[in-house]
């Protein structure tokens, strides 16, 4: 894999990260357990697959 393909996966995994950040906000204010859990674990996959990018 090249760098430019690195960086493109890496900008499409923050955004993603970004939106399910906002997802949670939302869940939390709306005391959804729920789906606040399923996007906390979002942001967790997201996170381990950076992680194993950048290493």
């Amino acid at each position: 894999m090249t760098n430019l393909e690195q960086l493109q996966i890496l900008a499409q995994l923050v955004n993603s990260m970004e939106i399910s950040a906002l997802k949670l906000e939302k869940t939390y204010n709306e005391k959804d357990i729920e789906n606040f859990n399923k996007h906390k674990q979002e942001i967790l996959n997201i996170q381990n697959r950076i992680s194993h990018i950048i290493k």
